[in-house]
């Protein structure tokens, strides 16, 4: 029986990302994105969780067939509650956890994986979404973290 060993160019990215900086909940801005872009970002079945620090992210999906492309709309930051040994006024506090730490000021990602998008005018209409702040393409190969987006 054959057996196939996994090596580093099994993982090699063939797919762009954005940074999106907006004060919004993930439905909203997955709605405001199918709205503008006409695509159907939906709730995935399953969420991008980590064990270690009990993360969870939250992810939207839309695949065209059409244009054998797939959009994810990924929640780059995630609120864990801390745990504290030493006695304090406050009994509950909140950290916050990234997907992507090299972008801690991007609040969600998109990944888009083939297809043909002209990523200029992409993100142009992404920018003339309200909630918005402002949008970018990143160069995800010299982030450590480049492996959190393997997901499927």
């Amino acid at each position: 029986m054959a057996t196939h060993k996994i090596n580093s160019s099994d993982f090699e990215n063939d797919y762009k990302l954005i940074a999106i900086h907006a004060n919004v909940a993930p439905y909203k801005l997955a709605f405001q994105i199918n709205l503008k872009l006409k695509t159907k970002l939906k709730k995935s079945h399953f969420e991008i969780t980590f064990k270690d620090n009990e993360s969870v992210f939250d992810l939207y999906k839309h695949e065209s067939e059409t244009y054998n492309t797939k959009l994810y709309l990924i929640s780059n930051k995630a609120s864990v509650e801390a745990k504290t040994n030493t006695p304090s006024l406050f009994e509950n506090f909140y950290e916050s956890r990234f997907l992507i730490p090299e972008l801690k000021k991007a609040e969600f990602l998109i990944k888009i994986e083939g297809g043909g998008f002209k990523i200029t005018s992409l993100l142009k209409k992404l920018n003339e979404i309200e909630s918005v702040i402002s949008c970018y393409s990143t160069e995800i190969n010299s982030y450590k973290s480049k492996y959190n987006l393997i997901f499927e």
